[in-house]
Formats: C-alpha cells, structure tokens, sequence
C-alpha cells in the first residue's frame, strides 16, 4: 500500500526517537516536511536537472567526442606532416603535437572537478580535493604555453610553481579533514602504545628535536606551510632577476640567481615532503580503515610535484655539462625549458586519468533516488569555497610568522 504522509513522518519521529544512524537526514528532512515528505513519497521520480547541469553534460559529452577525434586524427596528421617537411620548425612541431596531450588531459580532469562541484556534500573534504585536481590542467596548460612562448617560459613557470605550494598545503589539509579533524588526529596519536611517530633519524636529529603527542601535528603543519611561503618568495625572486637579467636560468654559478633560488627552494621543499611523510606514516592505518587510499593520494599528489621538480633540476645539469645543446633558433635556456615543458605536458595525461581514479567524485555520491539535497550549497558556491584558501593564509600567519590566531566569529567558515 502507498504510504502517505502522516505515516512517513511517524516513521521519521519514531527513528529520530530511537536514535538510529539516519538522525542527521531524519532531522533535515523533519525541518522541511512539505518537501522532504513529497520527495520520500515520490522516490520513483528522481528529482529534474538543472539547465547547467545539462549544458555541462553536453559540454562534457562534446569533449569526449572530439577528444577522441583528436586522438584518431590530429597525432597521426602531425606526425605525418613532420616526416614530410623536414624543414619544419622544432617549436612548432613540438607546439602542436603537445596540444593533443593538453587536449587529452584537459577534458579528463575538468570531468572529475565537475564531478566534485555536483556531488559537494562533504565540502570541508572536497574543497580540498578540487584545489589538487586542478593542478594536473593548470601544469598541463601552463606547460604548453611556456612551449609556444618560451621567451617568456620563465614568467610562466613561476606561476606553476606558486601553484605547486598551494597543493602540497591542500593535501596536507585533507588528510587532517578526512580522519576528523586536527582534534581527532591528535587523539589517535596520543593513544597509540608506542609514540615512535615524533622520533628523527640521526640526520635530521641535529635540525629537530623530537615532536612528541600535541606537537606533533603543528610541526607538520608548520612544515608544510613554511614551503609555500619560501616557494612564493622564490618566485618573486625569481622574476626581479629575470628582468635584472641576473637569474641565469639553469646556471649553477655564484654569480647567477638561480642557483640560489634552486638551493633555497630545494631545501624547503625537502623539509615539506619529510613531515608529509612523517605525517602520513603516523596516520595511515587509520586512512586504511577508513579506505581513503592513502598510497595512490601520497604517489600522485608527490609524483606531480617532486618527479616534475626534479625533473627539471635534473635536465639543468644536463645543460650545465653542456649535454642540451642549442638547436635552430632555439637558444640552449630555451631548449632545456622547452623539454621541460613537453615531458610535462606528456605526463599530465598520465596523472590525469590516475587522479581521476584515486580522487574519485563517486566517494562523496548519494542516493538521488530520494532526492534528497546535498548539503554543500548550489554549484557556484562550491565552486567558490573550493576556490578561496581562507585557512591556509590563516595558519600561515599563526604557523609560520608567530601571530596570533582571530577568533572566529562567522557563523559559515569557507
């Protein structure tokens, strides 16, 4: 028989007073019980999407269509053409075969940003999640850019590296919202029997002492932090030598900027990637119970930012020793950039399809059968709260410059 409204809401009371598992949705649903019944009531018919949820599908079903298309077509034509005329120049071959990696990537990635916005119903996880997927198109697009105008690869590259310090900071928040919070964390670290977590090695004992129970999670945090003020110093370093035309991109001389760019960054950038190891070595059973899938988070997350950094570093000696040559109109500065940028713009391709995987939107799904509303706002203020790092410039102030932390007194924090 077709249940009818007094039922169901005697249904939801009679939960509500049990206190079964459902109380959080019993208690939205009670708030409202016009809609919230009729939607129960009526869980056959699935609630109507959207006019920008139905543009996006469109959208999103036009980039596949045409990604494949680029991949059947534009590689083989490129290729082809590029064998024929063996005048043709090196940046313009390598312009446009990148383009069809960047075309592959871009479509993969916005698909899984989008996925997030329209399921946002665990936002103070997911905000954090968007900002990491958008890493892999911002890396893609900005190398692919820096190919085509590489007089100016520098400039663009600074832009790509600020945006690798405000990853590794979401991350860190992220595996601090996904186990409950900063409270919770440091909980489970004071409860374990062995507190082995905090200990340093004999190298790093000489730097640190031991971070031992509450300490432990702000010294991770300050750790991480420190980079992205250091990176962002390094990049407004970076651009006054340039125009100084003092930085001597891939020069390891005393007398040119970037060697003291690359030490300075290098060193903070180990110091953050140690405490995110320390950190999610301390943590990653719980992780594991909870099925986060810490390992594919930790390598892709890493793998973007530390195998592309040191990829660069990497061929800077190559063209130190004198290994990159110059070719055509290509200078030996832009030779080494330009492989830089197409060896990124191949392997964002790669990264894209495993974040995709490993930060999947279906984590945070509900049931639509019930057309029940998720609980993180329209679209547009997904979008914007996944987009302002409130927090992060917050904790910067307290972590790493000493300041005193403000109450908070809004009523709905970003």
């Amino acid at each position: 028989p077709k249940l009818t409204k007094i039922d169901v809401s005697n249904m939801i009371t009679h939960s509500l007073a049990l206190g079964t598992p459902n109380d959080d949705r019993s208690e939205s649903l009670l708030s409202d019980q016009d809609t919230g019944l009729d939607l129960l009531l009526n869980y056959d018919r699935p609630p109507p999407k959207s006019r920008l949820r139905q543009l996006m599908e469109k959208v999103a079903h036009f980039l596949a269509v045409s990604t494949f298309l680029s991949l059947l077509v534009l590689i083989p034509v490129i290729t082809v053409q590029a064998l024929k005329d063996k005048n043709t120049s090196n940046d313009h071959v390598a312009f446009y075969s990148s383009a069809c990696f960047v075309g592959l990537t871009m479509p993969i990635s916005i698909y899984g940003i989008y996925g997030h916005l329209s399921n946002y119903n665990q936002p103070k996880i997911q905000k954090y999640v968007v900002r990491i997927l958008w890493m892999v198109p911002l890396y893609s697009l900005q190398s692919w850019l820096g190919l085509r105008f590489h007089d100016s690869s520098v400039w663009i590259e600074s832009l790509r590296d600020m945006y690798e310090s405000y990853t590794l900071a979401s991350f860190l928040y992220y595996l601090i919202e996904v186990l409950g919070g900063e409270e919770e964390i440091t909980r489970t670290l004071l409860d374990m029997p062995e507190q082995t977590y905090g200990k340093h090695g004999r190298f790093m004992s000489l730097f640190f002492t031991d971070w031992s129970g509450s300490l432990f999670l702000g010294r991770c945090k300050w750790g991480v932090l420190q980079y992205v003020v250091v990176k962002v110093f390094c990049v407004f370093l970076t651009i006054l030598c340039e125009a100084a035309g003092t930085y001597g991109n891939g020069e390891f001389s005393l007398t040119s900027g970037y060697f003291y760019v690359t030490f300075v960054a290098n060193v903070s950038q180990c110091l953050a990637l140690y405490v995110l190891v320390k950190l999610f070595y301390a943590v990653k059973v719980s992780l594991l119970a909870i099925g986060a899938k810490p390992y594919g988070k930790f390598a892709c997350v890493k793998g973007v930012v530390f195998f592309t950094w040191w990829q660069g570093v990497g061929i800077a000696v190559l063209q130190n020793y004198g290994i990159i040559h110059e070719r055509g109109t290509w200078s030996q500065d832009d030779v080494a950039d330009g492989l830089q940028d197409y060896l990124i713009t191949v392997e964002m391709l790669f990264f894209a399809v495993a974040h995709m995987y490993t930060f999947s939107y279906t984590e945070y799904c509900v049931d639509e059968d019930l057309g029940l509303p998720r609980s993180g706002g329209t679209f547009g203020e997904a979008l914007w709260s996944s987009s302002v790092p409130s927090e992060i410039g917050e904790d910067i102030k307290t972590e790493v410059l000493g300041r005193k932390k403000k109450e908070d007194t809004s009523v709905l924090s970003i």
